[in-house]
């Protein structure tokens, strides 16, 4: 018999349930009142699937989205390898670019709940998928991991191999465009934790 059940590990925009068939399992995401637009999200995500970095998403309305089920878990702490190995996603991802300037295929939200580990890694929730700059990929995963200062530069070298592709300036400056828009994000959703969180991530940021 098939089962539907509310998934223990929610994210803050959306209603998540698990739904388990005899043959494979689905998450079925419900729509909150996030104003985003689905069909991209939806267009993005299957593109992701087709690279080998995302979900198999199968099915869209307007109040819920299908895909199949990521077996595996999330971690808040990388070791180097995992560092290498987002950096290689993270190059798997931008190449779905249309080479306009610096603009890439960025997810827009990498935050930890949204990597799931496993033989190897894949991305899930793509609703703030759009063409950016590729900092702002970059530097999510830094704040949003904590990197210090060797794990930074691991992660930006695994990513463009020459060291002097690197702009330092653009790194921290998208470093602080992504705290802010954090602590905003958050304070438009009343979580006042959060807020508070990305508002010390910031401080400490400004100190150094």
């Amino acid at each position: 018999m098939p089962s539907l059940t509310l998934l223990e590990n929610q994210g803050f925009s959306n209603t998540n349930y698990l739904l388990k068939t005899s043959k494979k399992s689905y998450i079925i995401k419900v729509f909150g009142t996030l104003a985003v637009d689905r069909k991209q999200e939806f267009y993005i995500a299957k593109k992701a699937y087709e690279i080998g970095i995302g979900a198999k998403h199968i099915y869209l309305d307007d109040s819920l989205m299908i895909s199949e089920y990521l077996y595996g878990s999330h971690k808040n702490k990388l070791r180097r390898i995992d560092i290498k190995n987002i950096a290689i996603l993270l190059q798997k991802l931008h190449s779905l670019n249309i080479k306009k300037r610096d603009l890439v295929l960025c997810h827009g939200d990498l935050n930890p709940k949204n990597f799931i580990f496993s033989k190897d890694i894949k991305l899930i929730d793509w609703e703030y998928a759009k063409y950016n700059d590729r900092y702002f990929d970059l530097a999510s995963v830094i704040v949003e991991f904590n990197l210090n200062s060797k794990d930074e530069k691991l992660f930006l070298h695994s990513y463009f191999k020459n060291k002097y592709k690197i702009n330092r300036n653009k790194i921290y400056t998208f470093k602080i465009k992504y705290l802010n828009l954090c602590i905003e994000w958050f304070k438009k959703q009343n979580n006042f934790k959060e807020q508070l969180k990305f508002k010390k991530k910031l401080y400490e940021r400004n100190k150094r």
